[in-house]
């Protein structure tokens, strides 16, 4: 069982679904430990590279914008003294993105003990990838399983090599096959919450795929944070009556200087950190 891990209010859940207390059971001393975390420019993602690299452990941060990258590595190094973070550019919304981001991330690292699949997308309207896949389930689905397919040998050469799937929305909810991609219509903050649910399917699946090569696979729910992503909701992508209380969440992801979000990352430094979950795989963790 996960530390801090309380079981009192589980009643009917899902064996897999495991409700654990993130302030505790950080493990220092993470030198010999690389972790790959996407969408760490930002947000979840900055914090969660921010707080592992004051334990030590190389950190490499991936994003889409350059400018923005070399600014958050360089807040990073400044305020921990950590000399090993680094940054590699990669847009993971098409397959030709994550192929070329896996590519060299093979290149820079000979190993990579954890991959945190943290990048997300939320969008206002219905929009394709480049080959025709819708969005969400581009970003949100298919490339935390396709890069963590890619960079599989990375994982088989560390150690206890694990995948964490950040996820978000509302906590396990029913998946319709039949709307992975929004064919019943686009309903923005809707379809964002689905792709989530997707993921963490997904998630599962992956797992057991990735046992039999000695590579764990969990499901970490950080809870709500004020983000860019989250600033950036609109009165378009709620819908019906939801957009009745769009000043209601306007308040409620209002900017609070990263608070929230620092908040939120404990959850991801607890994954990648915690030997506890050496051998744990299929797991949801609410966090």
């Amino acid at each position: 069982m996960a530390p801090g891990t309380n079981t009192d209010h589980l009643g009917e859940s899902p064996p897999w679904f495991i409700s654990v207390r993130k302030q505790e059971h950080l493990v220092s001393g993470q030198d010999s430990r690389t972790v790959v975390i996407t969408g760490g420019t930002g947000g979840i993602g900055y914090q969660s590279a921010l707080g592992i690299a004051k334990l030590g452990a190389h950190v490499v941060i991936t994003g889409r914008n350059r400018e923005r990258g070399e600014a958050a590595l360089q807040r990073i190094s400044d305020e921990t003294g950590n000399d090993r973070v680094e940054l590699v550019v990669g847009d993971v919304s098409s397959i030709e993105g994550i192929d070329a981001l896996a590519g060299a991330l093979l290149e820079r690292v000979g190993s990579i003990d954890v991959l945190v699949n943290n990048a997300g997308y939320l969008g206002k309207a219905l929009e394709l990838s480049d080959v025709g896949v819708e969005m969400h389930f581009a970003v949100n689905v298919l490339a935390p399983w396709r890069l963590s397919h890619a960079i599989l040998p990375a994982l088989k050469a560390a150690d206890k090599g694990r995948v964490l799937n950040i996820t978000g929305g509302v906590k396990p909810a029913a998946i319709d096959p039949d709307n992975l991609q929004a064919e019943k219509g686009f309903r923005g903050l809707m379809t964002y919450a689905h792709s989530k649910s997707t993921l963490e399917g997904m998630s599962m699946a992956l797992a057991k795929q990735l046992e039999q090569e000695g590579v764990t696979v969990n499901v970490l729910f950080p809870g709500r944070a004020s983000t860019a992503m989250s600033g950036s909701l609109s009165p378009s992508a709620l819908p019906g009556f939801m957009k009745l209380m769009y000043p209601v969440l306007r308040f409620f992801f209002r900017e609070d200087g990263g608070k929230s979000a620092k908040k939120a990352a404990s959850s991801t430094i607890w994954g990648a950190t915690s030997s506890e979950l050496d051998s744990v795989t299929g797991r949801f963790f609410d966090t």
